[in-house]
């Protein structure tokens, strides 16, 4: 294993960290490595520009280790960057009229956030916090708007791609509101559900109060959801989520969304 005395701020050498085996020894001393854009380059923002290109825009980007419950930045404050999210994961939040915080959406890796803010408005319309040790690219918005500005081409197609993701982002938003609570948390505990039928176990990757939020409810209305998922087979305990059949939990989700449920 490797050591490494680089301060924080510096750049590791270690360009692999992920790899435990390669993990440097001094992890409080170092916590910035360079960023490989092969880890990017799928990412809708980019899935239409050439490997070198985005090699070229990110040259000087970062991966940097954050800490559980860093604020990244505070809604209304410049958007004078973006942020690529490795590892962990990163709450959107916005704040209701009474100081309650509602979250907007849990960002999990390996994703991009806040780059319609820099794009658009300037100021972030939400705020952003890690919830568990994150690793991210923070993005700088000047070097990297300058870059597009060069090639019109990389601007264009970020465009498209941007366009298409927020079409996508309206169409979740449309479904949330228009599904019962029983069927947001039948839809959430189906996604981290293994394919097939029969029993399962999972566990669930949010505490229950975010989990809440981000379904749109109280953690009073999840906590009755959970309750009355029992009579279809499917027991909480703690995070622990038991499901005695996955296919008709299936067939329950059909039967919220008001269609004909499907044969086992």
């Amino acid at each position: 294993m490797m050591n490494c005395s680089q301060g924080y701020g510096r750049i590791c050498p270690l360009r692999t960290p992920t790899d435990p085996g390669q993990r440097c020894r001094a992890a409080k001393g170092c916590r910035r490595r360079r960023l490989d854009p092969a880890q990017v380059a799928d990412l809708p923002i980019f899935e239409r520009m050439p490997r070198e290109s985005l090699g070229e825009l990110l040259g000087g980007a970062a991966v940097e280790r954050f800490p559980a419950h860093a604020m990244l930045f505070e809604a209304g404050s410049p958007a004078d960057a973006f942020y690529i999210l490795l590892d962990g994961r990163v709450k959107l939040f916005a704040l209701t009229e009474d100081g309650k915080e509602s979250i907007v959406e849990v960002v999990e890796p390996v994703a991009s956030f806040a780059e319609a803010a820099m794009f658009a408005s300037g100021c972030y319309p939400v705020g952003a916090e890690v919830i568990e040790e994150a690793d991210l690219v923070r993005v700088r918005a000047e070097p990297f708007l300058a870059g597009l500005r060069r090639n019109r081409d990389l601007a264009y197609g970020m465009l498209a791609a941007l366009s298409l993701w927020n079409r996508h982002l309206k169409q979740e938003v449309r479904v949330l509101r228009e599904h019962s609570p029983m069927r947001r948390v039948s839809s959430f505990i189906l996604s981290l559900a293994p394919p097939g039928e029969g029993q399962a176990v999972i566990e669930l990757p949010l505490k229950k109060m975010i989990i809440a939020s981000r379904l749109g409810m109280e953690p009073e209305s999840l906590s009755r959801v959970l309750g009355r998922l029992k009579e279809f087979g499917v027991t909480t305990r703690g995070r622990t989520v038991s499901i005695e059949d996955v296919a008709r939990l299936r067939r329950l989700c059909a039967a919220e969304d008001g269609a004909e449920a499907p044969r086992p």
